[in-house]
């Protein structure tokens, strides 16, 4: 459920401090946080996300995603980041607390933000990831080649989430809120076609 006003600014004031004070690893620097941009919400036994873009040398869906328990308490810090390679390429990275998790070439050339928003959405493949990625663009109204990043960066972790990938998942899940999570529940779905 989402946050708004003081409450979700409160929040977002929370994470910036727990992230500079350390109480929250993160690789982002803060200085690259679009913290004006940040989308909160609740997900219930009292637990707060906090999702915080990310800009500078990320390039869209960038971010950095904090669970608070109740007390304001960090339980954990997911972050997804996604850079240009050294091949040209997207690369895609996704940490939990700090410690790397996942890191992907796409083998798709990089695209700056700009170009990226003016993409138009992605159109249906039958199967597989280029099937999740029109889905998910159809989902959240962005291009193909970011609904690919989101696809690639998070599809083996959002089909049947487990301990291990759960964290992933949830880093992806910052990655809608950033591009304005209209339809969480439906961009999570489209993963059944992998």
């Amino acid at each position: 459920m989402p946050v708004t006003g003081d409450a979700a600014e409160e929040m977002v004031e929370a994470t910036l401090r727990v992230v500079e004070e350390g109480e929250a690893d993160a690789v982002a620097s803060v200085s690259t946080f679009a913290s004006e941009e940040s989308s909160v919400y609740t997900v219930g036994g009292g637990v707060t996300v906090v999702t915080v873009p990310l800009n500078g040398e990320y390039s869209i869906p960038s971010n950095i995603t904090v669970f608070f328990d109740q007390d304001n308490t960090v339980l954990q810090t997911n972050e997804m980041l996604v850079t240009k390679n050294e091949a040209g390429n997207f690369q895609v990275e996704t940490y939990l607390d700090g410690y790397l998790v996942q890191s992907e070439d796409t083998g798709i050339s990089y695209m700056t933000d700009e170009e990226l928003l003016a993409e138009e959405p992605a159109d249906v493949q039958p199967m597989g990831v280029g099937a999740v990625a029109a889905c998910i663009g159809a989902a959240l109204g962005v291009g193909g080649t970011v609904a690919y990043l989101i696809a690639v960066g998070c599809g083996g972790s959002c089909v049947a989430p487990t301990p291990v990938t759960a964290p992933i998942c949830a880093a992806c899940i910052g990655a809608y809120a950033v591009l304005g999570g209209g339809g969480m529940a439906a961009v999570v779905a489209c993963f059944n076609y992998l």
